[in-house]
């Protein structure tokens, strides 16, 4: 006699993975909080070109924090393999290539960002008074890029080890740093957007020494020893899983990073309100993907690790359990913010201006928790299992055949509005969650799931 569809969901790993997912959702959403409490700042404290400077500003620097995003994910879908397969000194290794990958692109960063910046926000800016403020947010965030790719390697190691209480500790330290610095900067000295950025570089860098210096109190002696040795042979191998997997990565955080980024820069050609307008909405979708993000990574690390031990029925489990939460959480945050759209404006910003202009394009924020959810709790699977490759394919086809194709036409027919801009960018999110899904039951009908991936 088979059992009943309660049983099979008592069955599910809810607890393990409420406990992995819990505290990544306190982590991931102090991210958009700190964004949030800069965007109140400014919005009570400063004015539209300050508030719209720093919306472009976090978007040219978060176009840079998501193309090397890749680190982390990466760095945890290959030690959460290695350890599930119980083979910690793999997992020591996967570390250390990540760090040495994290240092030469910090450091190519800061030999080029004085060029590159100052370029992009031109571009993107369309001479809008926000602009000269917002690359001198722009380069000062830039500084604090090494920082921030050491603690994206060393958390990915934590979550790839079913650790999230430790990134939580770290998070937590940045937003409590962010917080002060805010509050002394923006509302004491009213430094503006300059002041936001500064603060920021000082909780950044601090979040970073917190990390190594947690990583050495969880490695131990022996494997803490064996991370400072740096020219063992087993460093020069190994490098290609990291490499063709981060490489996937890198061109679909480039693919989402361009439509966010034409989202949030595009608003300029209608003025500084709607500029300042879409920032707003912008830090409301940031808060929506960081909660939902907390049951997505505990589907990575518990996909990363039962692949990693080849346990199938235990990965499709850890999915279950994940989903049905995540898609609960969505659900509530659409919710909040649909009904809760005025009293969170007035707790952002008292620019009469800004406020009408996130009025009118609130809905789109509103349903993106709904619409996007299927879509990261996806990502954070085909990430645990290394399937990079699937994610970029999903990735192209979004941007490129739903996205790009909705913006053009609406420029095209002469019906180009903001409005727009948000309609497509819900719609790539849809059709990422589509594909993936066909992805995930094709591999699962041909049993494919433990075959090689990148």
């Amino acid at each position: 006699m088979g059992s009943s569809p309660r049983e099979h969901l008592a069955a599910l790993p809810h607890r393990r993975a409420r406990a992995l997912a819990l505290p990544a959702i306190a982590s991931n959403v102090a991210v958009p909080v700190v964004g949030l409490i800069d965007t109140a700042m400014l919005g009570h404290f400063s004015n539209a070109v300050n508030l719209g400077a720093v919306g472009l500003g976090a978007a040219v620097i978060s176009t840079v924090f998501w193309a090397f995003a890749f680190l982390r994910p990466g760095t945890t879908s290959l030690v959460g393999r290695a350890l599930g397969a119980d083979k910690p000194t793999d997992a020591v290794g996967h570390l250390q290539r990540a760090l040495a990958m994290a240092a030469a692109m910090g450091a190519a960063w800061l030999a080029l960002q004085w060029l590159l910046i100052p370029v992009i926000v031109r571009v993107l800016s369309h001479g809008a008074a926000a602009g000269p403020v917002a690359a001198d947010y722009a380069l000062i965030r830039g500084l604090s890029i090494p920082g921030v790719l050491v603690t994206l390697a060393i958390v990915g190691y934590f979550i790839g080890a079913q650790d999230t209480r430790t990134p939580l500790y770290i998070a937590a330290t940045v937003a409590g740093a962010n917080v002060v610095g805010d509050l002394v900067a923006v509302g004491v000295l009213g430094e503006g957007a300059r002041g936001a950025a500064w603060a920021t570089f000082g909780a950044e860098w601090l979040g970073a020494a917190l990390a190594v210096l947690l990583l050495r109190r969880a490695l131990g002696p022996e494997r803490w020893a064996q991370l400072l040795h740096w020219r063992g042979r087993h460093l020069r191998t190994g490098w290609r899983a990291l490499l063709v997997m981060n490489s996937s990565l890198v061109a679909r955080s480039a693919l989402l990073v361009g439509a966010i980024t034409v989202v949030a820069s595009m608003g300029s050609r209608f003025g500084d309100d709607v500029l300042a307008a879409n920032a707003i909405l912008l830090q409301m979708m940031y808060l929506a993907s960081y909660a939902l993000d907390g049951y997505a990574t505990a589907a990575e690390s518990m996909s990363a690790e039962r692949i990693g031990a080849s346990d199938v029925p235990g990965f499709h489990r850890a999915f279950a359990a994940s989903s049905i939460a995540g898609g609960v959480i969505a659900t509530l945050l659409t919710l909040v913010f649909w009904l809760g759209r005025d009293p969170i404006l007035a707790a952002l910003t008292n620019l009469p201006g800004v406020t009408e202009a996130a009025r009118h394009t609130w809905w789109a924020a509103a349903a993106l928790p709904l619409v996007s959810g299927a879509a990261w709790m996806l990502d954070g699977v085909f990430l645990g299992t290394g399937r990079a490759r699937d994610m970029l394919m999903s990735m192209a086809l979004s941007v490129l055949g739903v996205f790009a194709p909705i913006v053009i036409l609406s420029i095209v027919t002469g019906h180009f509005a903001n409005a727009w801009l948000w309609a497509a960018f819900l719609a790539l999110n849809a059709a990422r969650a589509a594909t993936l899904g066909w992805r995930y039951a094709s591999l699962t009908r041909r049993g494919r799931w433990l075959a090689h991936s990148s």
